[in-house]
């Protein structure tokens, strides 16, 4: 068992691929508080774990690969003629699992949850248990997701074995203790945080526009998101096709991101006439870099908690257009920091964009009081300091 000294925390995740939620991890990886922490980190086997496994070994991150058993579930038990094979492997999986744990013997486990019902909704915290571990934390993000009765029965079942649960707004507060009957009394509400940006090098923005193809003196939009639904890119197309014809400068639109609905928003791209005026980059690990290249970050979600990227966007000095969803007010101080507009509506949105394209004061202005909000607010140092008092206990 770890001491003081040299406390062995072990990072627990069942992605299914690299999103905020895994880059948070990177960010407790990096924030680690000194030598006194060991950290180690099960991902899964195969493409889904790739990138979170090397971002985390880069971080010197002692990372175990291993296969995602499967939860019980009546979808499982169909077709019945390989079920026999289909239970054999899913009880090899938890029992190679459990041997894992028993083996790196954690004095912390930390499960992040993408979604309530993620991490193999907390099963294990009981093998961890059985393996010594002395506390358990989770990390909840995103509370939003609707009630599955037999997984929360589970999940309410293994949480007198969780100690502590860490949440990013008071909004996902509020939303775990009423509709998913977790203990108000364990949660800790701990914001994101970024590391600061870079500094850039004299000329370094410019020569990254022109390697991005924007145009001098054009306004340069950015969205960094996933290519899902609830992302929200359709609607900012659609808020995009308003502004034609606008007295407006020149603007460009980069957005940031892979995901299923790629192709979908390519065709609505061009059918609404926007093709010339939208490049699709794909997964980028220089996004950062490229929010610094540009003048604005949008962020149209219609489902979100605290997004990563509104914290980079504020550490980078830029002004930020978002919806007013879930726990984004608790980060972006409408008319301040940014604009915030209602989910699902093209029409405000394009009010929005339209204001902050046209007013290059009001761009500069709202970034400049988004950096010290992140500095006093948001910034690495600070979610890791408080998250690590959480692991600590």
């Amino acid at each position: 068992m770890g001491t003081a000294a040299s406390r062995h925390l072990v990072f627990f995740s069942d992605c299914l691929y690299y999103g905020g939620a895994e880059a948070y991890l990177v960010l407790l990886a990096q924030g680690r508080p000194g030598p006194g922490w060991r950290l180690s980190a099960l991902v899964p086997a195969g493409e889904p774990g790739e990138i979170l496994a090397s971002k985390l070994a880069a971080c010197g991150v002692e990372v175990s690969r291993y296969r995602v058993p499967p939860i019980p579930s009546r979808r499982a038990l169909r077709p019945l003629r390989s079920l026999p094979s289909r239970v054999a492997a899913g009880w090899r999986d938890w029992r190679a699992l459990d041997r894992l744990l028993r083996r790196l013997r954690p004095e912390v486990l930390h499960l992040n949850l993408p979604s309530v019902y993620d991490a193999r909704h907390s099963l294990p915290a009981l093998l961890a248990r059985a393996a010594g571990c002395r506390r358990v934390v989770t990390t909840e993000h995103l509370p939003m997701v609707l009630r599955a009765r037999r997984r929360m029965l589970v999940k309410l079942l293994l949480a007198p074995w969780i100690d502590a649960i860490i949440v990013h707004t008071e909004w996902n507060r509020d939303r775990l203790a009423r509709y998913h009957h977790m203990p108000r009394r364990r949660m800790r509400v701990i914001p994101n945080g970024s590391a600061p940006a870079a500094a850039a090098e004299p000329g370094g923005i410019e020569a990254r526009r022109r390697a991005l193809g924007l145009a001098p003196g054009a306004v340069a939009l950015c969205v960094v998101a996933r290519l899902t639904p609830r992302k929200g890119h359709g609607v900012l197309l659609e808020a995009l096709r308003r502004l034609a014809g606008r007295p407006l400068p020149e603007w460009r639109l980069l957005a940031v991101g892979e995901g299923e609905e790629e192709t979908a928003l390519r065709e609505q791209a061009a059918r609404l006439g926007l093709a010339g005026r939208v490049d699709f980059l794909g997964y980028r690990d220089d996004a950062r870099e490229i929010i610094q290249a540009c003048d604005l970050l949008v962020l149209p979600s219609l489902l979100e908690t605290q997004p990563l990227v509104l914290t980079e966007a504020m550490a980078a000095g830029r002004p930020v257009i978002a919806t007013a969803v879930y726990g984004i007010p608790e980060i972006v101080a409408d008319g301040e920091t940014g604009l915030l507009v209602a989910p699902g509506d093209p029409e405000p949105l394009a009010g929005a964009l339209e204001r902050l394209i046209g007013d290059p004061a009001l761009r500069e202005r709202m970034g400049q009081v988004a950096l010290r909000r992140f500095e006093e607010r948001f910034t690495l140092e600070l979610m890791a300091e408080r998250s690590y008092g959480v692991l600590s206990g």
